[in-house]
């Protein structure tokens, strides 16, 4: 490989070389190389040919990365005293930035007040279930500063109807379960988990073999019937059941209008 005049590359400016005869001569020895076939008798002469490969790699690299240390020098001369004034004008635009975002916090937090005070004046078809669904309908563009009072009213309303049909459609179920399904809508905003969720406590009840009479919603036993005191008749005991069991029990309690306490 000392045909490819590695002295010469070494001492040589990487932007003196002759790049196209340089590349012509180096493909001619790889195409040597190529063609050679190395086994276990020859093996020396391939550790030899190696290091060969790995010294003119070594110039090149070398060459290139003097060039750019040299190319680079004017702008890391100049680097520091760029950052400086960055610095400078980054410090005044800081200040100015935590005003701005003050006052746009300020005013998003004037317009959640009049969505909120607007939501609860509409909200009031979803009856005990607007306060905990509000958080769910909310909608971020609402605040932005683009949205104009009819464009988030219109929001408002659109997301509130959506939400009473939905409801509505729960309640017709008549489902000993509602208060569960009424949480899952809640949780979820979708009808296809409520239902989902109704099949699952069906079969539960199924495979406990219990019966529920069912019966339109206004005559089942809500946790507001319930006495906040134990009864006479009250019963404690200690239920050992997996985190699913648990959850399915609450459920089917709260069906049939029993209270309970996590202690």
């Amino acid at each position: 490989m000392n045909e490819l005049q590695i002295v010469k590359l070494e001492n040589t400016d990487i932007s003196q070389w002759d790049f196209s005869m340089l590349r012509a001569e180096l493909q001619s020895r790889l195409d040597y190389y190529a063609s050679l076939v190395y086994t276990d008798a020859n093996i020396k002469d391939a550790k030899g040919d190696r290091a060969d490969l790995n010294k003119v790699k070594k110039a090149i690299e070398d060459a290139r990365k003097s060039f750019k240390a040299k190319c680079l020098e004017p702008y890391n001369a100049l680097e520091p005293q760029i950052k400086e004034l960055v610095e400078m004008v980054e410090e005044q635009r800081l200040m100015i930035d935590s005003t701005v975002k003050d006052y746009e916090q300020r005013k998003k937090d004037e317009k959640e007040k009049a969505i909120k005070k607007y939501y609860d004046r509409k909200a009031v078809v979803l009856g005990a279930l607007a306060e905990p669904l509000y958080p769910k309908l909310f909608d971020k563009k609402w605040v932005a500063a683009t949205a104009s009072k009819a464009k988030y009213e219109e929001g408002i309303l659109t997301a509130i109807n959506s939400a009473a049909v939905h409801i509505d459609v729960i309640r017709s179920l008549h489902s000993p379960f509602v208060d569960t399904l009424l949480d899952t809508y809640v949780d979820t905003l979708s009808l296809e988990q409520v239902m989902a969720k109704k099949d699952e406590l069906e079969q539960a009840a199924q495979r406990a073999s219990i019966n529920f009479t069912t019966a339109p919603e206004s005559t089942l036993p809500t946790s507001a019937a319930v006495p906040e005191t134990q009864t006479d008749d009250s019963i404690s005991m200690k239920i050992y059941a997996t985190q699913s069991q648990l959850e399915q029990l609450t459920d089917f309690m709260k069906a049939i209008g029993v209270r309970y306490e996590m202690l």
